[in-house]
Protein backbone atom coordinates (compact mmCIF):
# COMPACT_ATOMS: atom_id res chain seq x y z
CA UNK A 1 0.00 0.00 0.00
CA UNK A 2 2.81 2.46 0.64
CA UNK A 3 4.02 2.09 -2.55
CA UNK A 4 1.10 2.78 -4.19
CA UNK A 5 0.76 5.95 -2.30
CA UNK A 6 4.44 6.51 -2.90
CA UNK A 7 3.97 6.50 -6.54
CA UNK A 8 0.44 8.12 -6.84
CA UNK A 9 1.95 11.69 -5.13
CA UNK A 10 4.99 10.84 -7.51
CA UNK A 11 2.22 10.96 -10.02
CA UNK A 12 0.36 13.91 -8.48
CA UNK A 13 2.91 16.01 -8.17
CA UNK A 14 4.05 15.45 -12.14
CA UNK A 15 0.59 16.26 -13.51
CA UNK A 16 0.40 19.16 -10.88
CA UNK A 17 3.54 20.24 -12.50
CA UNK A 18 2.12 19.75 -16.05
CA UNK A 19 -1.05 21.59 -15.81
CA UNK A 20 0.99 24.49 -14.11
CA UNK A 21 3.27 24.60 -17.15
CA UNK A 22 0.25 24.39 -19.09
CA UNK A 23 1.67 20.83 -20.91
CA UNK A 24 -0.56 18.84 -19.62
CA UNK A 25 -3.06 17.30 -22.43
CA UNK A 26 -6.50 18.26 -21.54
CA UNK A 27 -9.59 15.34 -22.60
CA UNK A 28 -13.25 16.29 -22.64
CA UNK A 29 -15.50 13.04 -23.38
CA UNK A 30 -18.93 14.90 -24.31
CA UNK A 31 -19.16 17.84 -26.54
CA UNK A 32 -22.72 18.99 -25.48
CA UNK A 33 -23.34 22.34 -23.64
CA UNK A 34 -21.10 21.58 -20.82
CA UNK A 35 -18.35 19.90 -22.95
CA UNK A 36 -17.63 21.99 -25.71
CA UNK A 37 -16.97 25.20 -23.67
CA UNK A 38 -14.84 23.11 -21.23
CA UNK A 39 -12.91 21.68 -24.37
CA UNK A 40 -12.85 25.91 -25.76
CA UNK A 41 -11.91 26.97 -22.44
CA UNK A 42 -8.89 24.45 -22.03
CA UNK A 43 -7.50 25.58 -25.46
CA UNK A 44 -8.00 28.99 -24.61
CA UNK A 45 -5.63 28.59 -21.69
CA UNK A 46 -3.18 27.01 -23.79
CA UNK A 47 -3.79 23.33 -23.33
CA UNK A 48 -3.83 20.81 -25.91
CA UNK A 49 -7.37 19.98 -26.01
CA UNK A 50 -9.39 16.86 -27.37
CA UNK A 51 -12.75 16.45 -27.28
CA UNK A 52 -14.43 13.06 -27.53
CA UNK A 53 -17.85 12.07 -28.51
CA UNK A 54 -19.74 9.15 -29.82
CA UNK A 55 -22.00 11.77 -32.20
CA UNK A 56 -19.55 11.63 -35.62
CA UNK A 57 -21.74 14.40 -37.50
CA UNK A 58 -20.69 16.83 -34.51
CA UNK A 59 -17.46 15.41 -34.22
CA UNK A 60 -16.71 16.69 -38.04
CA UNK A 61 -18.46 20.07 -37.57
CA UNK A 62 -16.67 20.77 -34.38
CA UNK A 63 -13.26 19.59 -36.23
CA UNK A 64 -14.19 22.25 -39.38
CA UNK A 65 -14.75 24.97 -36.16
CA UNK A 66 -18.42 25.05 -36.83
CA UNK A 67 -20.26 24.76 -33.41
CA UNK A 68 -23.58 23.51 -32.76
CA UNK A 69 -23.76 26.00 -29.65
CA UNK A 70 -25.28 29.49 -29.53
CA UNK A 71 -22.81 30.23 -26.63
CA UNK A 72 -20.03 29.41 -28.56
CA UNK A 73 -19.17 31.30 -32.30
CA UNK A 74 -17.24 29.50 -34.71
CA UNK A 75 -14.34 31.39 -34.82
CA UNK A 76 -13.39 30.48 -31.07
CA UNK A 77 -13.44 27.00 -32.23
CA UNK A 78 -11.52 27.38 -35.28
CA UNK A 79 -8.28 29.96 -33.62
CA UNK A 80 -7.99 27.40 -31.54
CA UNK A 81 -8.18 24.62 -33.76
CA UNK A 82 -5.66 26.51 -36.11
CA UNK A 83 -3.08 26.89 -33.31
CA UNK A 84 -3.03 23.12 -33.45
CA UNK A 85 -4.87 23.15 -29.36
CA UNK A 86 -7.83 21.83 -29.87
CA UNK A 87 -9.46 18.64 -31.83
CA UNK A 88 -12.30 16.68 -31.51
CA UNK A 89 -12.51 12.88 -32.49
CA UNK A 90 -15.04 9.95 -32.18
CA UNK A 91 -11.91 7.46 -31.25
CA UNK A 92 -12.28 6.83 -27.20
CA UNK A 93 -8.02 5.12 -27.86
CA UNK A 94 -6.37 8.80 -27.60
CA UNK A 95 -8.06 8.44 -23.77
CA UNK A 96 -4.55 7.04 -22.59
CA UNK A 97 -2.62 9.84 -24.11
CA UNK A 98 -4.40 12.42 -21.93
CA UNK A 99 -2.92 13.78 -18.52
CA UNK A 100 -6.68 14.69 -17.59
CA UNK A 101 -10.42 13.46 -18.55
CA UNK A 102 -13.28 15.52 -17.97
CA UNK A 103 -16.56 13.76 -18.54
CA UNK A 104 -19.56 15.53 -19.16
CA UNK A 105 -21.89 13.44 -20.33
CA UNK A 106 -25.62 14.12 -20.26
CA UNK A 107 -27.66 13.32 -17.67
CA UNK A 108 -31.01 13.54 -18.96
CA UNK A 109 -34.18 12.84 -16.49
CA UNK A 110 -36.08 9.44 -16.56
CA UNK A 111 -39.62 9.14 -16.37
CA UNK A 112 -38.87 8.74 -12.08
CA UNK A 113 -37.37 12.19 -12.69
CA UNK A 114 -34.59 10.70 -11.24
CA UNK A 115 -31.79 11.29 -13.55
CA UNK A 116 -30.41 8.57 -16.03
CA UNK A 117 -27.03 7.73 -15.90
CA UNK A 118 -26.63 5.58 -18.84
CA UNK A 119 -24.44 7.68 -20.68
CA UNK A 120 -22.38 8.10 -17.42
CA UNK A 121 -21.87 4.55 -17.03
CA UNK A 122 -21.13 4.02 -20.89
CA UNK A 123 -18.22 6.42 -20.43
CA UNK A 124 -17.22 5.71 -17.52
CA UNK A 125 -16.25 2.05 -19.27
CA UNK A 126 -14.79 3.48 -21.93
CA UNK A 127 -12.22 5.57 -19.75
CA UNK A 128 -12.10 2.72 -17.02
CA UNK A 129 -10.23 0.94 -20.21
CA UNK A 130 -7.92 3.27 -20.88
CA UNK A 131 -6.71 4.17 -17.51
CA UNK A 132 -3.05 4.54 -16.97
CA UNK A 133 -1.23 6.04 -13.31
CA UNK A 134 -1.00 9.47 -13.01
CA UNK A 135 -4.64 10.44 -15.04
CA UNK A 136 -6.44 13.05 -13.58
CA UNK A 137 -10.79 11.92 -14.46
CA UNK A 138 -13.15 14.50 -13.21
CA UNK A 139 -16.86 13.40 -13.61
CA UNK A 140 -18.84 16.72 -14.73
CA UNK A 141 -21.91 15.47 -15.52
CA UNK A 142 -25.33 16.35 -13.12
CA UNK A 143 -25.59 13.86 -10.19
CA UNK A 144 -25.73 13.88 -6.90
CA UNK A 145 -23.76 13.63 -4.18
CA UNK A 146 -21.88 10.21 -3.77
CA UNK A 147 -22.63 8.95 -7.63
CA UNK A 148 -18.83 8.41 -8.14
CA UNK A 149 -18.46 6.18 -5.30
CA UNK A 150 -21.90 4.32 -6.08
Amino acid sequence: MHELHGAATVNFRDLQAAIEARRARTGVVGLGYVGLPLLASFAEAGFEAVGIDIDRDRVERIGRGESHLADIPDARLRTQAANGRLRATADFSVLPDLDTISICVPTPLNKTRSPDLSHVDAAVKEVARCLRPGQLVVLESTTWPGTVEE
